[in-house]
């Protein structure tokens, strides 16, 4: 396993927290939001609908464990660029790879991940 420690402990604190929300769709809308990624942007790299999302968000319908999954490991990716670049590190890509492997995170989604992680990264910054 590739993931260190802390990156799995903060996977695990993501996916108890949506679970055991009584708003569930509301904590995953902020989740969103905190990581900068827009409704579309979740709904690609989960391979679904933004409507499906949406819905979710609304608390129309429940998410399954999968999205669940999925979710978290988008927002762990995500933190890990954010933590890399916080500590003045380059990103490594091979590693990027091998955790989001790590967490079923399709190979091709990385550049995706990426590329919301430095922007929302950049919007941090500039509301400081």
């Amino acid at each position: 396993m590739y993931t260190p420690d802390w990156l799995v402990k903060f996977a695990q604190h993501i996916a108890g927290t949506i679970v055991i929300s009584s708003e569930v769709g509301t904590t995953i809308q902020t989740y969103r939001k905190k990581y900068g990624m827009t409704q579309r942007q979740v709904a690609n790299l989960l391979n679904l609908r933004r409507e499906t999302i949406s819905r979710i968000e609304r608390g129309m319908t429940n998410p399954t464990i999968h999205f669940v999954q999925n979710l978290t490991g988008v927002l762990t990716m995500i933190e890990v660029i954010r933590a890399s670049r916080a500590h003045g590190h380059e990103i490594e890509f091979p590693l990027l790879k091998r955790i989001a492997r790590e967490f079923g995170i399709q190979p091709e989604k990385v550049d995706m991940i990426l590329n919301i992680a430095l922007k929302s990264r950049t919007l941090d910054r500039e509301e400081v």
